[in-house]
């Protein structure tokens, strides 16, 4: 069993991966593995996870068992064996030791610090996802361009004797639906009409957002498409 290096890496903040490379003498690859805590009061380690996989295929030239939920801490013990099928004979090695340190664990971008590379990949994501987002909405501009408005109507019979405040009505609505949370201060102005409760929002795309995400859970109108209807009322924004 020699001939078969065998490599077991932790990885942060969890999750252990274990590959040989690929060999005409491997026909399935497995791992026994243990990990455990030391205790000043006994001698072994507290074996408390555990890992037993094997596999068939490769990955990029090795086999490769990537367990993602195992949480393995620097100061822990891992005690492993392989084992390998050839030919309809399974073979095992030697159980193996290794103690966990600090240069054991992969990190990404081999920073040395996973919270500070969390953070820096977080911070990039957070950039790339606001230049998408600027680049969709201003799509969604040119489509819509001047055919549309601002304005969205939320029906409601009777409104002008159940609403004494517009804006506060709407931004109750709105913050009803969590999605709907975010372009609460996007609300500008909000009137009172007799069967319902006009609103201008700051952008179209603001607009669009609560018709989408009030689907079947307020009752708000696209304004444009309504204005025609009779009973709609007037107000000025």
């Amino acid at each position: 069993m020699k001939q078969f290096m065998v490599h077991v890496q932790p990885r942060e903040p969890s999750g252990i991966m274990i590959w040989t490379r690929d060999s005409p003498l491997i026909e399935m690859f497995g791992i026994e593995l243990y990990v455990g805590k030391h205790n000043h009061s006994q001698k072994e380690p507290i074996w408390d996870r555990q890992l037993m996989v094997n596999v068939t295929s490769t990955v990029d030239g090795k086999f490769l068992i990537h367990d993602r939920d195992m949480i393995v801490e620097v100061g822990d013990t891992i005690r492993y064996r392989f084992l390998v099928l050839h030919k309809h004979t399974v073979s095992h090695s030697n159980y193996r030791r290794i103690l966990v340190t600090d240069h054991l664990f992969f990190r990404p971008r081999n920073t040395k610090c996973f919270s500070e590379c969390l953070v820096r990949d977080q911070a990039g994501y957070r950039e790339e996802a606001a230049r998408m987002k600027e680049i969709l909405e201003n799509k969604i501009l040119q489509c819509v361009g001047s055919q549309g408005s601002e304005l969205l109507f939320f029906p409601l019979e009777g409104a002008t004797k159940l609403v004494s405040d517009a804006m506060h009505f709407i931004k109750y609505r709105l913050w009803q639906v969590e999605d709907l949370r975010p372009v609460i201060n996007s609300v500008q102005t909000a009137y009172v009409a007799q069967n319902g409760v006009g609103v201008k929002m700051r952008t179209v795309i603001d607009k669009l957002k609560v018709l989408e995400f009030g689907k079947g859970k307020i009752t708000v109108v696209d304004y444009d498409n309504y204005m025609n209807v009779e009973g709609l009322g007037e107000g000025e924004y």
